[in-house]
């Protein structure tokens, strides 16, 4: 993997940069253990249970990776009226972000539980409310990321992660359209890329199966770079490809790709939020698409160093120390 040179220079400059994540919030739990037997019951390991803990998930891990960076960090999004979101409140307060969720009452809210045995996920649990919200928590959401957008300080960026689980709705989706001009840097994570390109955001970044929905049929780097920027309508697409590192295409003609260093899946979890966050930050403090895709890299890696949803490490003196 490459090293930007010029890494503490950029997270100075990025420092207290001011970041609006919009999107789907969820609860993340991870249940770890040692396998010690298979049970008698069905040929299953029996797992000795070492550490249970929850962590934000989706839009709160994007928000969380900001913050851990040093970026004035503030999360827009919705929570149910239960025991998971008010767990999930205490998760984003503890990350250090501002807390701008919507209580949806009557709303479940969306946890995902793992159980891992010795680096491997087992089995994973999901549960809560994925429709859209109820009308008057979505035009309170939406009211909400209006006085965002028109307070000073103003947001630096934007941040739109959409995972299809009800959040984001059509009231949102064109008031960011109708303000786009007035928004100095917008990046959207979405499972549905299409259904943002009228937005014409700054930076995209889909997984490798995201981006073949996007375009139809699985994405291959040489052949469709013209074409996914096109369907997306993004000046840049950073197309994330797990171990593979990322291939990045921009409008200018710019492609390239960044390289990662292996790793167990159950250390990937939300590795993409740590992705983002370096690229759309080091993209604030001045650095070009390879700079911030390298920077972008980078974080990812360091952010998956241990099981569990990935958050990068809130020290940054330990990133600039890390070698390549």
């Amino acid at each position: 993997m490459q090293t930007s040179g010029n890494f503490a220079a950029l997270a100075d400059g990025w420092r207290d940069a001011s970041v609006l994540v919009v999107g789907d919030a969820l609860l993340d739990g991870w249940l770890c253990g040692t396998p010690t037997r298979l049970s008698r019951e069905a040929p299953v390991p029996v797992i000795a249970l070492e550490t249970t803990r929850e962590v934000c998930g989706g839009a709160a891990n994007t928000a969380a990776n900001f913050a851990a960076l040093g970026a004035r960090t503030t999360l827009l999004g919705a929570v149910g009226d239960d025991d998971a979101g008010a767990r999930l409140r205490t998760c984003v307060w503890d990350s250090g972000v501002a807390d701008r969720l919507v209580t949806a009452v009557g709303r479940r809210t969306v946890t995902k539980r793992r159980v891992v045995a010795d680096d491997y996920v087992l089995v994973r649990f999901d549960e809560g409310d994925t429709g859209p919200l109820a009308p008057l928590a979505a035009e309170t959401l939406t009211g909400r990321l209006a006085d965002a957008l028109d307070t000073e300080p103003r947001p630096d960026a934007v941040v739109v992660c959409d995972l299809e689980l009800g959040t984001l709705g059509p009231g949102l989706r064109a008031l960011l359209a109708a303000r786009r001009l007035d928004l100095p840097l917008l990046a959207v994570d979405a499972h549905d890329l299409l259904s943002w390109a009228k937005v014409g955001a700054d930076l995209v970044t889909p997984n490798r199966e995201e981006a073949g929905r996007a375009l139809g049929h699985a994405f291959d780097r040489e052949r469709d770079r013209g074409q996914l920027l096109r369907h997306t309508g993004a000046a840049a697409v950073a197309v994330t490809l797990a171990a593979e590192g990322s291939v990045v295409m921009s409008l200018d003609g710019e492609t390239f790709g960044t390289a990662a260093p292996p790793a167990p899946a159950a250390h990937a979890a939300g590795a993409g939020g740590a992705y983002l966050a370096g690229f759309v930050l080091a993209r604030l403090a001045g650095a070009g698409l390879t700079e911030a895709a390298d920077v972008a890299q980078r974080c990812a890696s360091m952010a998956i160093r241990g099981v569990g949803t990935a958050v990068v490490p809130q020290k940054l003196g330990v990133l600039q120390r890390e070698p390549a």
